[in-house]
């Protein structure tokens, strides 16, 4: 019997650790993504990441938890006692936000270390032409100046946007001329490090 409960506690204490450890990860990956910004322009392979493979995993995520649910009564009282109390308002609520919660750390777990990469490790100098269509206000509250971007890809004709820090007054008075960004390329797009009109 002793045996048996040692065994539940060591199996509690090295999921706790594995928590932990994760939370700690993510907490690092939102730290660093919210204090670096990267100016990261995303190809076709980031977006299939975030448009088509994140959601099937946080689809396997949830079906992986709902069907836990429904065999282990363990499991069953633990969500319905600490993760599901309250109103059928704030059950509906949390039904819809645990998927999106799941998602946001899904991303940030494979998403920020890409833009990471990119940012750190040197790639091949990239320049390419654009056309700026809107020159924003960036919806952060920073003490830095920050606008957003909106450009259109001259090749392809797909619409991009990016944050930038530098040169914002001058940036603001060219909309609806070509740019041209110079960067540095990577597997899953490019970091701008330089703007030229």
């Amino acid at each position: 019997m002793l045996n048996v409960k040692h065994k539940e506690l060591h199996k509690s204490f090295v999921y706790l650790l594995i928590a932990c450890v994760l939370t700690s990860y993510l907490a690092l990956l939102i730290t660093w993504y919210e204090f670096n910004d990267p100016s990261f322009i995303a190809n076709k392979k980031l977006h299939i990441i975030e448009v088509i493979v994140l959601p099937i995993l946080t689809m396997a995520v949830i079906y992986t938890l709902f069907k836990k649910y429904r065999c282990d009564d363990n499991f069953n009282y633990l969500m319905t006692n600490h993760f599901f109390k309250g109103s059928k308002l704030v059950k509906g609520f949390l039904i819809v936000m645990y998927p999106c919660l799941i998602y946001t750390a899904l991303w940030n777990l494979s998403v920020v270390p890409i833009l990471y990469y990119a940012e750190n490790n040197l790639g091949e100098p990239c320049s390419k032409e654009y056309l700026l269509t809107d020159v924003s206000a960036c919806t952060i509250n920073d003490e830095q100046q920050c606008i957003r971007l909106n450009l259109i890809d001259l090749s392809s004709g797909e619409e991009r946007s990016f944050r930038w820090y530098l040169d914002t007054h001058k940036l603001q008075k060219i909309r609806n001329k070509r740019i041209n960004l110079v960067g540095e390329k990577s597997y899953f797009g490019y970091i701008v490090n330089e703007i030229q009109w």
